[in-house]
């Protein structure tokens, strides 16, 4: 094997804003940090170069390492697209995603394109345990807190300055069912009844190919504000500091990326205690919202082939939390919440990644 060999190739959707090329882009940073050598594949999206991306030590080289950041059945698909891809490399890695908490037995062949299977969280890694015995690792990646560019939104959107806001942040493609926006909406109302200077503001990704009424289900109100624009790293950060809770009433998350980076920027959390962010969420550092077992029907999440299960989270144990992260916001940030979203960044998972990352690399 010669020395270029030794590194790794990152197939994904590296300049699409979605959380699966985030997964890939924070790979890519922490192989940087860590002076690994990688080249990359863009797959393309509705959204493929929305994120400009920029590395070290990214080259054109083969490398014996693949790693596919996408979901099993995506992957199935770029095998039978482009098969070389998967006969190429000697180690083929899938960085795979699956949010709900049985996997289907009509997918079960995605699995096996794969040697190994690295999961963000426990939660996904005991889905994919229960269906295969291919070595399953739970791998959670970087968050990188970027530095805020100074942008005003609260400004901006015509928000008080001593306005409580609150915030909500998903992608229309990650299907409206699993991220549950119209409960984060309900709760807000009836909260909103008893305190006029809250305000929520719904942050909207990957809308625009979904048609003119996309959004209609929005309902029009003096404090719900809609940023539907795509953000730079640094802009994300300036609304995350524009911001006082973060509320996210999901059915599932296979990991949760949008609450670590709430942790890291200390805002109060609240949200449904089920799924990939009970690996970082805790009674010290959030407000956990209760929650009962109902039916994910087949229409309800992408490739679902047999009726599955999910979170249907308690709205008045919401709304009775979000009166507590009001009262904890006026006596400062979360600051519990920082000190554990710090566990995130890329020099505290180098310690963790640095060798299994070398197994692969002899």
């Amino acid at each position: 094997m010669t020395e270029s060999a030794k590194g790794f190739n990152l197939i994904g959707y590296a300049t699409s804003p979605m959380g699966l090329g985030e997964d890939l882009r924070s790979f890519a940073a922490m192989l940087d940090y860590l002076e690994i050598p990688f080249s990359v594949i863009d797959v393309p999206t509705d959204a493929t170069g929305q994120v400009d991306v920029k590395w070290r030590l990214m080259t054109t080289n083969d490398y014996q390492n693949s790693i596919f950041f996408m979901s099993p059945m995506e992957c199935h698909r770029l095998a039978q697209i482009h098969p070389t891809l998967f006969s190429q490399p000697q180690k083929r890695i899938g960085y795979f995603l699956w949010e709900l908490p049985d996997f289907p037995k009509k997918h079960l062949g995605s699995l096996a394109l794969v040697d190994h299977i690295w999961c963000p969280s426990r939660f996904v890694q005991e889905t994919f345990f229960a269906k295969s015995n291919q070595l399953t690792l739970t791998l959670p990646l970087p968050v990188v807190s970027h530095a805020p560019t100074g942008r005003q939104f609260k400004k901006e959107l015509n928000i008080p300055t001593k306005a409580f806001v609150m915030l909500f942040m998903f992608d229309l493609h990650s299907t409206m069912a699993r991220k549950n926006p119209h409960a984060v909406l309900r709760v807000f109302l009836s909260f909103a009844q008893e305190h006029p200077e809250s305000h929520l503001i719904l942050k909207v990704s990957r809308w625009q190919n979904l048609g003119a009424r996309a959004l209609d289900w929005i309902p029009f109100h003096p404090r719900i504000k809609v940023i539907k624009e795509t953000l730079l790293p640094g802009e994300i950060a300036d609304l995350y500091q524009s911001s006082d809770c973060y509320l996210s009433l999901h059915r599932s998350e296979g990991f949760g990326r949008t609450l670590v980076e709430a942790l890291q920027h200390g805002l109060h959390i609240v949200s449904t205690d089920f799924s990939g962010p009970k690996d970082f969420l805790n009674d010290g550092n959030a407000l956990l919202v209760k929650w009962e077992r109902t039916v994910a029907d087949t229409k309800d999440y992408p490739h679902l082939s047999e009726p599955s299960w999910w979170a249907m989270p308690d709205e008045k144990n919401a709304l009775a939390l979000l009166h507590t992260a009001y009262e904890r916001s006026q006596r400062g940030p979360n600051e519990q919440g920082k000190i554990d979203g710090a566990q995130f960044s890329h020099q505290a998972l180098a310690n963790k990644y640095k060798p299994i990352l070398n197994t692969y690399l002899r």
